[in-house]
């Protein structure tokens, strides 16, 4: 019995050890689990090493079942069995290379709501790491790398990192969930995108809710778009209902758009589910150059289909875009769309520098695509220079060609009409065939208009590098005024080709020509361009040549010969153009240009001649340039390698400003089949200076290398004022790379130590500074500058600015300082100012753009002095401070003139919108000085304003005392007409600005003396000047004496009165003479432009005798001297025919209808025949003519005078 017991004991505990022996040599031994794996069905394992219960790793595990397949390649699996002696399951890793998984295809699309069950596992779980490096799902890429690090406790499961990268997309989350009731989670992390350009872009993710319920997702943008996206979403919900609002603002798709489409006031919002489909909408405002465009957006989209309900632009309220249409990709991809276009501004988004000729008014579009093929059709009316036209067809075609089968142009009473196709499948082919009739093309050339009919037919195409063409092209009609006429036939294919005819004629231009390649080539080419003005506005001259072909195409022959005469556009011109060009059967060429005359505007260049020889090794060009202004040689040799130029600038030689320039050495110069064209390293020569050039590259993306050394700046003197000189040197660098991306280099100009010279009358005086440089750094992002100027005596200058070159407005940053800045140097560029004193203090900041800067600091002048020049007023000890703060300033500041005047200014400027200004001005006894007329004392007291086109001035000006003289002309001056004009020197008539005026003018308080004209008296009143200086007031002359004629006369009275303009005051004159018991006299009344004059008496007598006592000072005789005193006195006056004076004159000379001005005397001696008499007033000569009208618009004039003449003239009313 104990045996057996025995025995049995022993059984038992051999099969309990066999029991944990099997699962141990399976879990912890190489060959066990190796075996294990074995005997999973669908399982297979390739180099399998290590344990199942601690570390293992494969080269490749792979199962397979029921059509899923789960591939996984360097599988690593490494977990601690001892964690689950405290109920934890810990995988310190977990890993591969590459997770493939195919499933089955899936007949379940339903999207019915899921519910998740309640996860409570019986074991903790740790992650130590789990790392995945690609994941393909069905083939399709899912992810390529995957890292996780979490453990699943009680509490739930608890994310503590997820690194996730898809191509550019690199995701980050940490969070918590619990896998129980609702499912509750709440995660955070990034997720980093791909954007346009070097932009980086980064969302800050947010997700807070119930998976089983309604999810709260955030999503902060940053970088490339600076926005918030805020939603809910019911993840497991049917359907998945969802909503999300997109906001953002300053928003620009890519960098090298311009700023005008940038999205600003972004606000997006889309709600709804898979079954009824997302409802989308949006707002959005485009900053456009001249006004804003407005954009809105309404549509639905579903697992199927998208509606666009409505894509809207808005300009103004009658300008818009609109786009509606459908796109559907259940099946195949099907479109359908309306686009309807209205008076858009598109160049408000794509500014131009001038506007096109031809706008787009409105168009209709549509366009259907389903089945690889589309239709439609567009109609369109647009406007040029000569008015409106429309245009439309419809549209056929498929991936491979595109067909207009009606194209219609309409234009005025002309259209074209026809047909083309173009085929793109196999390179390029088309065929079209278009009637013109009556076609002006001045509905997009307004330089050309005029009618053209006839065909143009063309068909042909591209492919593998040969060329087929027919063409016909016969139109005629009328261009410019002037018949025309072209007229081509041609057709070929490869290395044969027939041009049957070439005619075009405009006018008195013509060109002809014919050509034919079939193994020989032979042609020729007439140009006779005589009339050069019928072909195009400003030009003009004349232009003759020939062209003949001959040789092969192999080898082909040519000469070329053209000659040109008083050629032109506009401002640029030239005397005589030759040119004669010849290529020779062994392919020598040569080139003679000669250029006489060359000019543009007033600047004469001279004569321009060109020498180039060469085959196709090796070419010659000898250039030179010989003129008033430069004198320029550039010789170039090189040969030609390939499609690769490779040569050298031989010889280089520049005269300007009185400085000579020679090229040191051959400098080596390429052109290289890529496109890149490279300068070599050289060097300029002028004495002591020098400027050379490193390697460099002149296109694409220029890089740039040169450095100037000790060059003159005394040289500079031709382009400086007479009155400064500048000695010293200059020294330069320039290392400047231009690519596409933006600038970067550094560009240095140092003109160390020198002298500022000013000329003071017979003598120079001499300002020397120690520091002057300009040092600029460039890079795509940053340009920084920094200007310094130091001088001993004229002070210093700094200034930092910094500018970002990428935004088209460039912004600015940087600072400024002036310590004690010399204005005195200035004086030579200031126009019309003798004198310039002061220093400049101050200092601030900058900010803005470069365009419109904004300026904070402060500036003050001190101990200045103005005067001299043509400016009235001389200001001394002159204090100005000026507070700046971006767009506008505030200024005070006081000044002396003269011994006793003072005066003060106060007010604002500021110039964001247009020009603002409001400065009170007010001064006691300040001296003003008009050469050679006056020389006042004034005391203003002014408010004056501008805004606009605007000008405002309030306030009193008072005028107590000074000296009005006004010179008389000398005998031979000549007034000059209003309306002359100086040929060549012509300026844009600018508009006045409207002036707003209520000032009081006082006159004469102390003494106000005034003389000219034979009047000495003292002026005195009061002036009220209004709007546009409109006048109300007196002005009134006492104490007065007149000279006139030889005499004397007293005023007895003398008035100015005004009520209206200043410049047409109203006379009442009274001026006497008296002779024993009589009283001769003289009134001027009205309008001082059209005075009447009135010769009285008292006695009263005949105002001839009244007029001889006024000149004579007793009666008149009979003697002929008195007739003429008398007479050149009433010449004098501007008596008019009527009068009685000129009456009895007219009775005595036996003349009818005599006239008496200013200019002479005119009267008829019979019907035909009359007499004209001109004697000067204020000058001794004198001309008598007779003039003899032979028909309406034909006489014939003898004239006596300074000179004799017979003329005959014709007469002809504009």
């Amino acid at each position: 019995m104990k045996r057996a017991l025995k025995y049995g004991l022993a059984g038992l505990a051999a099969v309990l050890a066999a029991v944990v022996a099997i699962p141990a040599a399976l879990l912890f031994t190489e060959a066990g689990g190796r075996w294990a794996l074995g005997h999973v069905p669908g399982l297979e394992v390739d180099d399998f090493s290590g344990t199942l219960g601690g570390r293992w790793s494969a080269t490749r595990l792979s199962w397979q079942q029921d059509g899923t397949a789960l591939e996984l390649q360097a599988p690593l699996l490494d977990w601690s069995p001892a964690c689950l002696l405290r109920r934890t399951l810990c995988i310190n890793e977990l890993a591969s290379d590459s997770i493939r998984l195919d499933l089955p295809p899936s007949q379940d699309e339903s999207s019915g709501a899921i519910s998740l069950p309640e996860l409570r596992l019986p074991l903790a779980l740790e992650i130590g790491q789990v790392r995945i490096g690609r994941f393909l799902l069905d083939g399709n890429d899912q992810l390529q790398q995957l890292v996780l690090v979490a453990r699943w406790q009680a509490d739930g499961l608890h994310l503590e990192r997820l690194n996730l990268r898809r191509d550019d997309l690199a995701l980050e989350l940490q969070g918590t969930l619990r896998p129980e009731g609702k499912w509750p989670l709440a995660v955070q992390g990034s997720l980093q995108l791909l954007a346009p350009g070097d932009t980086p872009w980064k969302l800050a993710l947010k997700a807070d809710g119930d998976l089983q319920g309604t999810l709260k997702l955030q999503a902060d943008s940053s970088g490339y778009l600076n926005g918030r996206l805020d939603g809910e979403l019911r993840p497991l919900a049917e359907n998945l209902p969802a909503s999300a609002i997109l906001r953002t603002d300053g928003f620009k798709a890519s960098a090298d758009l311009p700023d005008t489409l940038t999205l600003n006031q972004v606000v997006l919002n889309a709600k709804g589910d898979l079954k009824a489909g997302y409802a989308v909408q949006g707002k959005a405002s485009l900053p456009g150059e001249g006004g804003a465009v407005a954009l809105d957006l309404a549509g639905r989209v579903d697992a199927k289909h998208a509606d666009i309900q409505q894509l809207l632009l808005t300009g103004d309220s009658q300008q818009t875009l609109a786009l509606q249409g459908r796109v559907d990709w259940q099946r195949e991809l099907a479109v359908d769309s309306h686009l309807q276009w209205r008076e858009f501004p598109w160049q408000r988004l794509f500014p131009q520098e001038q506007p096109p000729p031809v706008d787009l008014q409105q168009l209709d579009a549509e366009m259907r695509y389903a089945d690889s093929r589309y239709e439609g059709r567009f109609d369109a009316r647009l406007k040029g220079p000569a008015g409106d036209f429309s245009l439309g067809s419809p549209v056929a075609g498929d991936l491979a060609s595109v067909t207009l089968s009606d194209l219609l142009l309409k234009a005025g009473q002309g259209k074209a009409q026809g047909q083309v196709k173009v085929d793109f499948a196999n390179g390029v082919g088309w065929d079209s065939q278009l009637a013109l009739s009556e076609l002006d093309p001045s509905y997009w050339l307004a330089e050309l208009p005029g009618k053209l009919a006839g065909k143009l037919q063309s068909t042909g195409a591209w492919r593998d590098q040969r060329l087929e063409l027919n063409a016909d092209l016969d139109l005629s009609g009328q261009l410019r005024g002037q018949p025309a006429l072209l007229q081509a036939k041609a057709e070929g294919a490869g290395e044969r080709w027939l041009l049957n005819a070439l005619q075009v004629r405009l006018g008195d231009n013509r060109i002809e020509g014919r050509g034919q390649l079939d193994q020989k080539l032979s042609g020729h080419l007439d140009l006779a361009l005589n009339r050069l003005g019928q072909l195009w506005p400003k030009l003009f001259g004349k232009v003759q040549g020939r062209l003949d072909l001959a040789g092969t195409l192999q080898a082909p022959q040519g000469k070329l010969a053209l000659s040109g005469e008083r050629m032109g556009q506009g401002d640029n011109r030239l005397d005589t153009l030759k040119l004669d060009a010849q290529l020779d059967a062994a392919q020598r060429g040569r080139v003679q240009l000669q250029v006489d005359g060359l000019a543009s505007g007033d600047n004469e260049f001279g004569t321009l001649t060109a020498d180039g020889s060469g085959d196709r090794v090796r070419q010659q060009l000898e250039m030179n340039l010989k003129g008033p202004m430069l004198d320029l040689l550039l010789a170039l040799d090189g040969k030609l390698d390939g499609r690769n130029w490779r040569g050298e600038l031989a010889r280089g030689e520049v005269q300007a400003g009185g400085q000579d320039w020679l090229l040191e050495a051959p400098a080596r110069l390429e052109r290289l089949a890529d496109g890149k064209l490279n300068f070599g390293a050289h060097c300029w020569r002028s004495g002591p200076a020098s400027l050379c050039g490193g390697e460099q590259r002149l296109m694409p993306e220029p890089k740039l290398d040169y450095r100037l050394r000790d060059f003159p700046l005394a040289s500079l003197a031709r382009w400086l004022p007479e009155d400064f000189a500048w000695q010293g040197q200059l020294n330069a660098d320039l290392k400047l790379d231009l690519p596409a991306s933006g600038p970067n280099g550094r560009i240095t100009l140092d003109a160390g130590s020198g002298v500022l010279r000013l000329k003071e009358d017979d003598h120079w005086v001499d300002f020397p500074y120690q520091r002057l440089l300009l040092d600029s750094t460039l890079r795509p992002q940053r340009i920084d500058s920094q200007l310094s100027f130091r001088g001993q005596g004229l002070g210093e200058l700094q200034l930092d600015a910094r500018i970002d070159p990428r935004p088209a407005n460039k912004p600015l940053s940087g600072q400024f300082r002036l310590d004690g800045l010399d204005l005195a140097v200035l004086r030579p560029f200031v126009a019309k100012v003798e004198t310039l004193e002061g220093r400049l203090q101050g200092a601030g900041s900058l900010s803005g753009t470069l365009q419109a800067p904004y300026v904070l600091g402060n500036l003050r002048l001190v101990d200045g002095s103005i005067g001299g020049g043509d400016l009235p007023m001389s200001f001394e000890a002159l204090g100005l401070d000026a507070r700046i703060a971006g767009e506008s300033l505030e200024l005070t500041g006081q000044w002396r003139s003269g011994e006793q005047g003072q005066g003060s200014l106060s007010g604002n400027l500021a110039w964001a919108r247009g020009l603002d200004l409001n400065l009170m001005l007010r001064g006691s006894r300040l001296p003003l000085v008009v050469e050679p007329y006056a020389n006042l004392e004034v005391e203003p007291d002014l408010r004056i304003g501008l805004a606009g086109e605007r000008l405002a001035v309030t306030g009193k000006v008072r005028v107590p005392r000074g000296k009005i003289k006004v010179r008389e002309l000398p005998p031979q001056a000549v007034k000059v007409s209003p309306d002359a004009r100086v040929v060549g020197n012509q300026q844009d008539e600018q508009q006045p600005l409207q002036m707003n005026m209520n000032v009081d003018v006082e006159v004469g308080q102390d003494r106000l003396q005034f003389s000219g004209f034979g009047l000495t008296a003292d002026l005195q009143g009061h002036l009220k000047v209004g709007d546009n200086l409109t006048g109300n007031g007196e002005l009134v002359l006492k104490n007065g004496r007149y000279r006139a004629y030889g005499q004397r006369l007293d005023l007895r009275r003398a008035r100015l009165l005004f009520a209206g303009p200043l410049d047409q005051p109203y006379l009442d004159v009274e001026a006497v003479r008296n002779v024993g018991d009589v009283t001769a006299g003289v009134r001027l009344n009205g309008r001082a432009d059209e005075p009447s004059t009135e010769v009285f008496s008292n006695p009263a007598m005949s105002q001839e005798q009244a007029l001889s006592y006024l000149i004579l000072g007793r009666p008149l005789n009979s003697s002929e001297g008195d007739g003429n005193a008398v007479g050149r006195a009433a010449l004098a006056m501007g008596l008019s025919g009527s009068a009685p004076l000129t009456s009895e004159l007219a009775q005595r000379l036996g003349l009818k209808d005599l006239q008496l001005d200013d200019d002479g005397a005119m009267g008829q001696i019979t019907e035909r025949l009359s007499i004209r008499y001109g004697l000067g007033v204020v000058d001794s000569t004198s001309v008598v003519a007779l003039r003899y009208e032979l028909t309406k618009r034909l006489y014939l004039e003898a004239a006596s005078g300074l000179a004799s003449s017979l003329d005959l003239f014709y007469k002809r009313d504009f």
